[in-house]
């Protein structure tokens, strides 16, 4: 499971960094995939900071302005409470009043002031958030209040000196809409993996087929390679078909590998494995929708791994291979 979890992220990355390869910046496609992952950063913070970009009132209570904590004219102030409207003006203003009583404290009360009207009736008034700037002018407490908009009949302590002038529409509090970050988080997280593990995934792993025979001299085994076998170059992505087959060497059986020709083309001639020093690893590459034996060589013209159908073919070409165990 682990194997193919990074296979995926490799996977991922690699995509991010195809549009590069077909560009003379292919060698700096691991960059490419760096910026696409800040990209997808950048994209995941936008909905924890574009919040803290528009302006917000003050969060506070009608108990803070009786104690001049709040006074200031002009001041942008949120309050939550219940508006009952008011059929007097309690000041010598004229407009669409309503007595705001504070919903921490609901025997402190202060006067607002709209635009619109208030409506509903009494007994339907539920708690809400209002908004405004606080404007200095004399209250008069209004002497009937229903009995909805006092406490068992104590009808609330109204600001003497202060109302709120309502903005049209209340500012809504401020909101942090995070699951929109996850998606983007996520992928960037999976392209930094991706990147750093490379695709597709190679293992290690040291279960052989013990009753696999070596290749014997003139056999011949399909196989597909990524990396560097002589001339040819390919990438383990993207692998190229190779022929591995075992011939009479001046000092014994020599291993081969033949690269074959695309779309028709010439084939290159074969390359020696064996000869002088070679180096082997057993293994699996995982893909994101397979897993196949592999085989890492490397000698003075072969630095590649071989792909496999079989755990068997795989093993009877490592043992013509001082591989690590």
């Amino acid at each position: 499971m682990i194997g193919r979890f990074l296979a995926l992220c490799g996977w991922l990355a690699w995509q991010a960094g195809r549009p590069v390869r077909a560009t003379p910046l292919r060698r700096h496609h691991g960059r490419a995939v760096a910026v696409v992952a800040v990209v997808l950063t950048i994209l995941a913070a936008v909905p924890f900071i574009a919040p803290q970009l528009a302006p917000q009132p003050r969060d506070t209570a009608v108990q803070e302005i009786f104690d001049g904590v709040v006074t200031s004219t002009g001041t942008w102030i949120r309050l939550r409470g219940r508006a009952f409207a008011l059929a007097e003006s309690p000041t010598d203003e004229a407009g669409s009043y309503a007595l705001l009583v504070d919903e921490a404290n609901p025997l402190r009360a202060i006067a607002v002031r709209t635009e619109a009207s208030f409506t509903d009736p009494p007994e339907s008034v539920g708690v809400e958030a209002f908004s405004g700037r606080l404007v200095e002018v004399p209250v008069t407490a209004p002497e009937e209040l229903p009995i909805e908009a006092t406490v068992a009949g104590t009808p609330p302590r109204v600001v003497p000196d202060r109302i709120v002038e309502l903005d049209p529409v209340a500012t809504a509090e401020r909101t942090v809409l995070w699951p929109l970050s996850i998606l983007p988080a996520l992928l960037a997280i999976l392209l930094l993996i991706g990147a750093r593990v490379g695709y597709p995934i190679f293992r290690a792993s040291k279960v052989i087929d013990v009753l696999a025979a070596p290749l014997g001299l003139g056999e011949r085994l399909p196989a597909a390679f990524g990396g560097r076998v002589g001339p040819s170059i390919r990438e383990l992505a993207d692998p190229g078909a190779a022929l591995l087959l075992v011939r009479r060497g001046p000092k014994g059986n020599l291993l081969t590998a033949q690269p074959l020709g695309e779309d028709g083309g010439l084939a290159p001639g074969p390359v020696t494995i064996g000869g002088s020093w070679t180096a082997g690893r057993i293994g699996e590459v995982h893909t994101v929708s397979e897993t196949v034996p592999a085989l890492i060589i490397r000698s003075e013209l072969v630095n590649a791994t071989f792909l496999f159908a079989r755990t068997a073919e795989r093993d009877r070409v490592a043992a013509l291979v001082a591989v690590d165990r």
